[in-house]
């Protein structure tokens, strides 16, 4: 199991439950599983692109390699425009190896296990796995696949 320096993991893991990254994103909690979350880390530099996405912030050298990094508030909410701070970066891999992708975030919160997965909304994106809740907060459970061909909104 991966554990990043500074977050807690929650030590009543249900064996056989599915593992994630609980991070929050704007007013968003997100789950990402933790076989796809490489690397938390502390907001990187980022050199913006020319870009009409507004949820592509730009590239960031991680680990002497180049990511796209992502405004996830921006992706889960196009309508509100661009996130607050993004204090920290979830660097995810593609299912398979090779590619790398950064996901700006305000939040990690650690390690948890998800018992009550629910189905997709009919509206949901995509990159959208299911939803589920901690304690009384919902959370959006990512696909990491889907996220490196998440199509523009509209």
């Amino acid at each position: 199991m991966l554990c990043w320096a500074g977050m807690r993991n929650d030590p009543d893991h249900p064996e056989g439950k599915d593992h994630y990254l609980l991070v929050r994103s704007g007013g968003h909690r997100c789950a990402i599983p933790v076989e796809a979350a490489k690397l938390v880390t502390k907001a990187p530099k980022i050199y913006p692109l020319n870009s009409s996405e507004p949820r592509l912030l730009g590239l960031a050298q991680i680990a002497g390699e180049p990511v796209a990094v992502v405004d996830l508030h921006a992706l889960l909410d196009p309508e509100g425009g661009p996130g607050g701070a993004h204090n920290l970066t979830v660097i995810i891999r593609k299912p398979g190896g090779g590619s790398s992708l950064g996901l700006a975030v305000e939040e990690a919160f650690g390690v948890i296990a998800v018992v009550d997965e629910r189905a997709r909304r009919e509206d949901d994106p995509g990159w959208v796995a299911g939803r589920s809740s901690v304690g009384e907060r919902a959370i959006v459970i990512l696909d990491p696949e889907q996220l490196f061909f998440a199509p523009s909104p509209g």
